[in-house]
């Protein structure tokens, strides 16, 4: 809903300026174009004050917060951020939304508390206030970037969402100064802080298209994990702690009409906004699930927004038309073509704060960008696949649960090839949890090791191990936990950098904490397992999800073949105007930079033009070296235009 800064110095330290704080919301203003504000802290004196732009800031100002809004709930002044206690020692930001805010609020009025007006920041606040900080984390649901500081105790306290749903970056600059906020890019505008190449993380980069957990490509940049907050003490120390994670699993019953409700429910409660709401329908079946019951659950008729490919072989329009028919929606669909790639591609990494890991990630922003026309606030169908088992990985894997000796014997069979048999059983030769790892991986090491000659591919997939193996279960189970910690925060990054670019809210109700907790509960049979014959993978991955659907559209929707929001790369690449762009600028920009071996990509890009019919392989490889490219391009040479003592 909204975007925020922040800046800490070391106790009795001043801030630089005034202007640092300004600079570094400017460049997220795109985040919430509807409100700005500025409050500034003085943990030494013990005191805070409004700061308004182009004002100095007091003497004593240690700390200050930039708020860019996104007004959904509460349009009246009685929302405006930075938000600020009664007695004027407690200041929050907030960037996201609570979805059982209403019940909080009826709660803490019977206990006394007074509001201002009915926005689910004023319920954060009034909940800090009356019980403190440990229960505000207890009790909120939904997605939520926060950050309080409060002068009485000289805390700074910070804390993500659950499962990562708002981004929140933190880094600690020589001189103990903190900064935190919604996007990376701020951290450029303060002139202290050099964007650094972390050099150490570029393979896991490469074969993953993301780094996960707390590490980002800059160095002394991190992500806050999901489920996590982090604490300033009073002498500048940081302490950073665990307070949720993804419920154990247990065996419980595979009730399909309990399950259904329970994300009926999850929609519903993902409806409050004071503004106009809409969802992305992609064609799969999980955002056909969240626009059908949106729709149901409406007065109005509810509009949905998708995005359409001129390749039949990746479009899925014939699903979003069956899909918007049944729902009854105003359905929206724009067409996907080179010519936004190649305009686009520059200023989509710069909004991402890192290269983009899959293509689509440009037909999200064309999507948002045409949406926000219309709408404001959009639902999608994103955590559906990590919670539920849809991958076709989580298919192999159920597969070796049930038939360990099996594939024990086939991967024997199949020895050291690398034909079909190899795919199938072959690799069953490693450990499960190696496997898990891997086939999560989108490049192969020895691309890797082309590109970045010096890549340590051997220490990335060892980062990840030792993430997985910290994990409690086995098998399916740990796999769908090391998903939700690792890949699917980055899913939702995307989308949350790619719809607020453009001022829009993205709202994820498969990831609602009763969802969640229902999807633990689920038998390993019902979410996937062993089947054969033709179409195998589909009928055996996100097994309950499927039969839902299969119900309220028929089982050729539900079951047909994943295609994944599918760019064609290949053909873009070859395109006059995307031609120009790689040859003319990324290529030698590449070569100049030297992140990258660019005689192996310029190798690749002479074999994609080459293979008028295939290249798949060829374009992913390119696609990964370009966005490397083009991400530094922008980061590692921009300098910061305000000076220290401004």
């Amino acid at each position: 809903m909204c975007g925020f800064v922040g800046c800490f110095a070391p106790s009795g330290q001043p801030l630089p300026s005034a202007g640092v704080l300004e600079s570094m919301l400017r460049s997220i203003r795109h985040r919430g174009p509807d409100d700005e504000g500025f409050h500034t802290v003085s943990f030494s004196q013990r005191s805070t004050q409004v700061h308004l732009p182009g004002q100095s800031l007091a003497a004593g100002t240690d700390g200050g917060f930039g708020f860019a809004r996104l007004s959904i709930q509460d349009l009246s002044e009685a929302g405006h951020q930075p938000m600020c206690s009664r007695d004027g020692r407690v200041v929050l930001v907030f960037n996201g939304e609570i979805y059982n805010a209403g019940a909080l609020r009826d709660q803490l009025r019977s206990q006394g508390a007074e509001f201002r007006g009915h926005s689910d920041t004023e319920v954060i606040l009034r909940m800090y206030e009356l019980h403190g900080w440990d229960a505000v984390l207890a009790k909120i649901e939904g997605m939520f970037a926060i950050a309080i500081a409060d002068v009485r105790t000289g805390l700074l306290r910070m804390a993500r969402d659950h499962f990562g749903i708002k981004p929140l970056y933190h880094t600690q600059l020589a001189d103990g100064t903190l900064l935190f906020g919604s996007e990376i890019k701020a951290f450029l505008h303060h002139p202290a802080f050099r964007a650094e190449l972390e050099t150490a993380h570029l393979a896991e980069q490469m074969m993953f298209r993301y780094t996960a957990w707390d590490r980002t490509l800059l160095r002394g940049v991190q992500q806050l994990p999901p489920g996590h907050e982090m604490c300033r003490q009073a002498d500048g120390s940081l302490t950073l702690k665990r307070y949720w994670a993804l419920p154990d699993a247990v065996d419980g019953k595979a009730d399909a009409n309990a399950l259904r409700e329970t994300l009926r429910q999850a929609v519903r409660s993902q409806l409050v906004s004071d503004v106009p709401l809409g969802t992305q329908l992609s064609g799969g079946i999980d955002s056909s699930l969240v626009t059908l019951d949106a729709a149901r659950a409406s007065t109005v008729t509810r509009h949905s927004f998708s995005i359409v490919f001129d390749d039949p072989e990746v479009s899925e329009d014939v699903w979003i038309t069956e899909a918007a028919r049944k729902a009854g929606v105003h359905s929206h669909r724009y067409l996907f073509s080179p010519r936004h790639f190649a305009e686009d591609f520059s200023r989509v990494t710069w909004h991402l704060d890192q290269p983009p890991g899959n293509p689509n990630t440009l037909a999200i922003d064309l999507l948002a960008r045409e949406a926000r026309q219309t709408v404001k606030v959009l639902l999608t169908g994103e955590g559906c696949d990590e919670l539920f088992a849809g991958y076709n990985r989580f298919y192999y894997t159920a597969l070796q649960q049930q038939h360990p000796a099996l594939f024990r014997a086939g991967a024997r069979l199949a020895g050291r090839s690398r034909g079909r048999l190899w795919r199938l059983l072959g690799q069953a030769g490693e450990s499960l949890e190696r496997q898990m790892v891997t086939g999560s991986a989108y490049g192969a090491a020895a691309l890797i090791t082309d590109l970045l000659p010096d890549a340590r591919v051997e220490d990335a997939l060892t980062r990840r191990l030792d993430h997985l193996a910290a994990l409690p279960g086995d098998g399916l189970r740990k796999q769908i936990r090391y998903e939700a910690e690792t890949y699917l925060p980055d899913l939702l990054l995307r989308q949350d950098k790619m719809t607020m670019a453009h001022g829009v809210e993205c709202r994820v109700p498969f990831l609602d904490l009763q969802v969640a907790k229902a999807a633990r509960s689920l038998p390993l049979s019902a979410l996937a397992g062993a089947a054969y014959g033709p179409n195998a993978r589909m009928r055996g991955t996100k097994r309950m999800i499927k039969q839902i659907a299969a119900d309220e559209f028929g089982a050729a929707f539900a079951f047909r073949r994943k295609r994944g929001f599918d760019v064609p790369l290949a053909s873009f690449f070859r395109q006059p105007e995307v031609r120009s762009r790689i040859q003319d600028e990324w290529l030698p920009g590449m070569k100049r930079r030297g992140i990258v071996n660019g005689s192996a990509v310029e190798a690749l890009w002479k074999s994609l033009q080459n293979e008028p019919k295939g290249g798949k392989s060829a374009a992913e490889a390119l696609w990964v070296a370009l966005g490397l490219e083009v991400w530094a391009g922008g980061v590692l040479n921009f300098k910061s235009e305000i000076p220290l003592d401004s």
